[in-house]
C-alpha cells in the first residue's frame, strides 16, 4: 500500500460504521490497479474484498487526471453505479493526492439504493411520484461505474461498456477499430494486466496490432 494512503484506512472503518451497512466505503491504491482495493467496509454490498481491482470509473478518473498533468477534477458525487448482480448504487469518488499533487488513490462511498428504488416505484405506481433531473448543472458525466470483484470481471465490464455502443455497427474499418481502442484506453482498460491479450482475442486482432492502435490512442489523448 502507498505510504500516504495508510492514514485513510481508519477513515474507511469509521465511515462504514458511522453511515451504516447500506454504505460501502472503499479505498483504492492506484499503484496496483488489478488489486487496487486496500481497505473496504461493508464490502458485502458489492461482493468485493481487499485485493479487488480498481473500478472502471476510478481508472477513468486516473487516466483523465494523468492527461491533465495532475490538474483534473478532485471528486465526483452521486453518480450511478452497479454491482456485478445489477444491484444499483449511488456513488461518490474523491481522488487522493500525494504531496506533489499526483493522484495516488481514491476514496469511494457507495450507497445501496435498491430498497429506495423499490419504494419509489411503489410511490410512482400510486401517482405520488415526480420526475426530477438526474444531473445537476455543471456535473461531469461518466458512464455508469461497475463495482467488480475480480480483475477479469473488470476487463469484461469495460469491454461490454464500450462495445455496447457499437451494436449493429460495422467495426471492420481501421477508423472504427482505432475509435474503439481509444475508448478502451480512456476507460482505463490497459491499466489491467492481460488487457492487450484480452482485447486482441475479443476483437480478432493480433497483439502487435492492438499495441499500434494503443500508441495512437495515447498520442491522440495527449493532443
Amino acid at each position: 500500500m502507498h505510504q500516504e494512503l495508510k492514514h485513510y484506512v481508519a477513515i474507511v472503518e469509521f465511515l462504514g460504521k458511522a453511515l451504516g451497512k447500506q454504505y460501502e466505503i472503499v479505498l483504492h491504491d492506484f499503484t496496483d490497479p488489478a488489486h487496487a482495493v486496500v481497505a473496504i467496509a461493508n464490502g458485502f454490498q458489492s461482493g468485493r474484498t481487499v485485493g479487488s481491482p480498481m473500478t472502471n470509473l476510478a481508472m477513468r478518473m486516473m487516466q483523465d487526471d494523468t492527461a491533465a498533468h495532475g490538474h483534473g477534477k478532485n471528486y465526483i458525487v452521486q453518480h450511478e453505479a452497479s454491482g456485478k448482480d445489477g444491484k444499483p448504487f449511488t456513488s461518490s469518488t474523491m481522488l487522493i493526492r500525494d504531496k506533489s499533487g499526483s493522484a495516488i488513490g481514491a476514496l469511494c462511498v457507495n450507497f445501496n439504493v435498491e430498497v429506495f428504488m423499490e419504494l419509489k416505484s411503489f410511490i410512482d405506481s400510486i401517482g405520488l411520484g415526480e420526475d426530477k433531473p438526474a444531473n445537476q448543472p455543471g456535473a461531469i458525466h461518466y458512464e455508469g461505474e461497475v463495482l467488480s470483484d475480480a480483475g477479469n470481471s473488470a476487463l469484461k465490464s469495460i469491454y461490454h461498456t464500450v462495445m455496447d455502443k457499437y451494436l449493429n455497427v460495422d467495426i471492420s474499418s481501421q477508423q472504427k477499430k482505432q475509435e474503439i481502442i481509444n475508448e478502451f484506453y480512456a476507460e482505463g482498460a490497459f491499466l489491467l494486466k492481460g488487457s492487450v491479450c484480452f482485447i486482441a482475442d475479443k476483437m480478432a486482432m493480433s497483439e502487435p496490432t492492438v499495441y499500434r492502435y494503443l500508441a495512437k490512442a495515447k498520442q491522440q489523448l495527449k493532443a
